[in-house]
């Protein structure tokens, strides 16, 4: 009753807070609008004084970054004047005079997801004129669109003539990074981007070009020569879009203490959760600047103008489109060993100029575009130069809005996107989570093996252990099982770690050789990752939660591509006391029973589970041993 009588007092204090407070946008992109709505716009105007500076300039960020803003913004400056941005920083700044401005959107240019040549090449056609028309050519409503498209563009060269014009075009790319399953469609947009980035090179007497987007082709002309200037990884522009801390502190600033009150945690504590969720992304080639998610920042504020708890949710991932454009790259490639064990580390090194470096259709590399599109992103420089082309960095997942939704795409890859698959994955997995609140190692592990069933064989043909215990990862994460991997200490890192409500599980995985299958290989490999986790004190790290800790030694056979022994290792008052066992080959003999019950909601049903699960052989029962031995 008191929780609930201080959400009311703190629904009414948002309520009487929201007419004060500027509002925070969302989906609103528009100049115009942001200033007639009285909305919330954090200042970073103070840096496009040395933008318009340049001739021609490429910025490349991940989507909701706020590129369409500063578009924009631009378009304000340029067109208008200075006049609506009295109070920020670039009203003192700004000296140009006015230009007549074009400014094309392609993510908005019908046609881009036809196949037919004709629908996309029509549809810039469109869009051209109705740019030139909003920027004062009423003419070119006259131009003849059954032209070539060659001939159709010089028409507006004679515009470019006799007016000083100014280009802003966002999301460049979004025809080619749209179709990176289909190379025919690809194709179809780059035969007509490559005519209009060529005439657009051309064009004589230009003020500005703007370009933003997200990816980098070689196949148009855009990035091939030296006039076009790529700021997308100069320290100055590194913060130019997304939030830095300061930032969220000095236009936030009414909002946070009443975010911390809701969330019933100090202002340290929040931050350090929005770090966590929506910070992260880093766009510069010293590796000092990381900013956090606009449009996630904003959506998690804008929950108490209504009064309600705001929730750190994966804004970013959804509303990006994020998940699904994973979907369709991996669709249409086969992922490489070395580059599969490196997603599934969530950890590979890139240069700077691999990150700049344009591509062809066919020779994106994933690791190339997670990185542009801002799934992974720089977290340090591995290896340093004075020349920034040079220097080599530490790559990873943003944040964690990033891995909830970033981890399920790569199972889905790992089963080759069955459907069926899919749903069975889900079963076992919840069943292997069922038999490890039990503390039921040997039924967990029949689970598992079901599980590694479904992968295809080209992926665990010669796998690492990475790669096991990123698939026993996503069977054993569950709301009441939370898991780490390659946790690190002082001495070592273990493979994987899973809290549960009453114990802590750390496991060790060890690989069996195809010529090796022997009931003493099998015993000589847990008593090295028996030793190891004791040398190494894995788990030591998870002593202050006060959880009894057990350490699981896995051995996987590279054969059969299963567990084929496991032991555990416990602390009891008696001493150190160890349990294991063989786990027979999968087959109709040995096949386990995977219980029908509803996920693991409570210890309740993970009892019931084990009453009615899976058997193991009565050989692989004869193989149990159990020891007690001093520490």
């Amino acid at each position: 009753m008191e929780h609930s009588a201080n959400m009311e007092e703190i629904k009414l204090d948002a309520a009487a807070a929201q007419d004060n407070l500027p509002v925070i946008p969302l989906g609103v992109s528009d100049w115009g609008s942001l200033r007639a709505g009285n909305y919330l716009v954090v200042d970073k105007t103070a840096k496009l004084k040395k933008l318009v500076a340049f001739h021609s300039v490429f910025l490349s960020r991940p989507r909701r970054m706020g590129k369409s803003t500063l578009c924009s913004m631009l378009y304000e400056l340029f067109a208008h004047g200075k006049e609506s941005f009295k109070g920020k920083a670039i009203y003192e700044l700004w000296s140009d005079k006015t230009y007549p401005v074009i400014r094309l959107s392609f993510n908005k240019i019908k046609g881009i997801n036809s196949n037919d040549p004709c629908d996309f090449d029509q549809a810039l056609k469109i869009a051209l004129v109705k740019a030139f028309q909003n920027a004062g050519f009423p003419e070119v409503l006259c131009f003849d669109k059954g032209e070539l498209l060659n001939g159709f563009l010089e028409n507006f060269t004679t515009i470019a003539q006799e007016h000083q014009l100014v280009f802003l075009i966002d999301e460049w790319d979004a025809p080619l990074s749209n179709s990176l399953d289909n190379e025919d469609a690809f194709n179809v947009f780059k035969g007509v981007l490559e005519v209009f980035y060529s005439w657009l090179r051309g064009v004589p007497n230009l003020r500005f070009v703007f370009v933003t987007g997200i990816m980098r082709y070689r196949e148009t002309s855009w990035f091939s020569g030296q006039d076009i200037q790529d700021i997308s990884m100069v320290p100055y522009f590194a913060d130019l879009l997304g939030y830095t801390k300061e930032d969220i502190k000095q236009s936030f600033k009414d909002y946070i203490p009443l975010a911390a009150q809701v969330k019933n945690v100090t202002e340290d504590d929040l931050f350090e959760e929005l770090t966590r969720y929506y910070n992260g992304f880093c766009f510069d080639y010293n590796a000092s600047v990381k900013v956090y998610c606009p449009f996630a920042v904003n959506r998690f504020f804008s929950s108490l103008m209504l009064g309600e708890q705001p929730y750190m949710e994966n804004y970013w991932m959804n509303s990006s489109n994020a998940p699904s454009a994973l979907v369709s790259y991996l669709h249409g490639h086969t992922l490489e060993q070395d580059e599969l064990t490196e997603l599934c580390e969530q950890q590979f090194t890139l240069s700077c100029r691999q990150i700049l470096e344009p591509s062809f259709f066919g020779t994106v590399k994933l690791k190339h575009l997670l990185v542009q599109a801002g799934y992974f992103s720089i977290k340090s420089i591995a290896k340093n130069s004075v020349n920034p082309s040079e220097r080599i960095f530490n790559c990873g997942v943003t944040n964690k809005d990033v891995d909830k939704d970033f981890v399920p795409v790569l199972t889905e890859y790992l089963v080759n996107f069955d459907k069926k698959k899919q749903k069975e994955l889900e079963q076992e997995g919840k069943a292997a989570q069922q038999y490890l609140l039990q503390d039921d190692i040997e039924h967990m592990c029949a689970m598992l093996n079901l599980s590694l069933d479904k992968v295809g064989y080209p992926i665990l043909k010669n796998a690492e252990e990475v790669l096991y215990a990123f698939i026993f990862d996503q069977a054993l994460r569950s709301d009441l099982i939370d898991t780490e991997r390659e946790e690190i200490n002082n001495l070592g890192r273990c493979d994987l770690v899973a809290i549960t409500p009453e114990q802590v599980y750390v496991f060790e995985l060890k690989r069996l050789p195809k010529p090796s299958s022997s009931e003493n290989a099998r015993r000589a490999l847990l008593d090295k990752a028996d030793q190891q986790m004791l040398s190494r004190g894995y788990g030591n790290g998870r002593m202050y939660q006060g959880k009894p800790i057990t350490g699981i030694a896995l051995v996987i056979c590279d054969k059969y591509r299963q567990i084929c022994a496991w032991r555990t290792i416990k602390k009891t008052e008696a001493g150190v006391e160890r349990a294991e066992d063989f786990i027979p080959l999968l087959n109709i003999a040995t096949q386990p029973q995977v219980p029908t019950t509803k996920g693991s909601k409570s210890r309740k049903s993970a009892t019931k589970a084990k009453k009615g699960g899976a058997k193991t052989s009565k050989a692989g029962r004869k193989k149990r041993s159990k020891s007690k031995r001093q520490p």
